[in-house]
């Protein structure tokens, strides 16, 4: 695994160094000069101090794989282990197995979940993620936000992620009918695709469910619905069939969470609230969205835009009274490559400044 990485350093660290910032062409740990974020994006007064170490998650590369994820958390883990923990969780009806991070003090008072890529072909959801895990991790020891040290933040508020939720659905969307390991998913991607829909849209899992369908809250109710498995907006034969969102749903009773994020493509838009949420909840909700769109000017579309469909969004605020956001990230689907640096540099900061809402008693 690590040979992998040597291999490639050469070429990621340009722009590793873009992202974070690095005086020195090697990649050594050092303290970065603390930067000033003006106008909208935090605000006039916020620092932000950057520790350069790394890197580990490939950010270059269009398909962002899940056996590349799993190498990765390896990875980090082993580099990390006072901040990061992964377990590879429930198998996927095509055998994979999901895993599950810990970011930060897994006896914090206040927890945070997040999850991703649990539509196919939103795969750079997980690799912005992935990315985003390592940048806390590397700036954990030294690094500030808003002259907080990063370490106090994590110690205060535990990030609970699934930064693949679906890959099965992943593998598909990167390889077609060679990303399926059955007869009977090869056959149905086949046909699909034979039917005009090209293997990279898919969004559903391998049994053919999009699984931001099958939550109990507006099951059913997608005016995009689909009567059998499909590529997309077929909910399931009812909520909760699949594997994949049973677990998403134990994920998120391990813990009292202070709120959600859900991390999607594209559009580069903040979805926030339900329609048949509490107002209380949706009040949250906004003020969740705006500490969201400070960083990255992403327009708001708040509970009036989204009526309950199935999804998961919709699940949590009902289910759990909870607040819960949508981020969309990028212009198409899947999104380019090219467009991660900027992608980046715009949501880097959020976990931290959440975190530090709710240390604040904000959130």
């Amino acid at each position: 695994m690590l040979m992998r990485h040597i291999s490639s350093i050469i070429m990621r660290i340009g722009l590793f160094c873009f992202l974070f910032g690095c005086s020195s062409p090697k990649g050594d740990s050092q303290k970065a000069a603390a930067e000033n974020v003006s106008g909208n994006e935090v605000n006039n007064k916020s620092r932000t101090e950057v520790v350069q170490q790394g890197p580990i998650v490939n950010v270059t590369k269009q398909l962002y794989s899940y056996s590349e994820l799993l190498e990765d958390l390896d990875l980090l883990q082993e580099k990390y282990p006072e901040v990061i923990k992964y377990e590879l969780k429930t198998k996927t009806y095509q055998g994979r197995q999901i895993p599950l991070v810990t970011l930060g003090n897994p006896e914090a008072d206040n927890f945070v979940m997040v999850q991703s890529a649990i539509h196919a072909r939103e795969y750079m959801s997980a690799q912005m993620v992935m990315a985003m895990i390592e940048h806390y991790a590397s700036n954990y020891d030294n690094g500030k936000f808003n002259d907080i040290p990063i370490k106090e933040l994590f110690q205060n508020v535990c990030f609970i992620i699934i930064p693949m939720v679906n890959p099965d659905g992943v593998e598909i969307a990167q390889k077609g009918e060679n990303g399926a390991l059955t007869a009977d998913v090869k056959q149905w991607v086949r046909q699909n695709t034979k039917a005009g829909t090209s293997y990279d849209q898919i969004k559903s899992n391998a049994r053919g469910v999009d699984l931001n369908r099958n939550f109990r809250n507006g099951f059913g109710k997608d005016r995009r619905r689909k009567p059998s498995k499909n590529y997309s907006h077929y909910p399931g034969p009812e909520p909760y069939s699949e594997v994949e969102s049973k677990f998403v749903l134990e994920v998120s009773q391990m813990h009292d969470y202070s709120l959600f994020l859900n991390y999607h493509t594209s559009g580069n838009l903040v979805y926030y609230g339900c329609k048949n949420a509490p107002a209380s909840v949706n009040d949250y909700a906004l003020k969740l969205s705006n500490i969201i769109k400070r960083h990255t000017r992403y327009p708001l579309y708040g509970p009036q835009t989204s009526p309950e469909c199935g999804s998961w969004a919709d699940e949590v605020e009902v289910v759990y009274k909870r607040p819960s956001t949508t981020i969309e990230l990028g212009t198409k689907n899947p999104v380019p490559i090219a467009e991660f640096p900027g992608l980046f540099k715009k949501n880097q900061w959020i976990w931290a400044d959440v975190a530090l809402a709710i240390m604040n008693g904000e959130l």
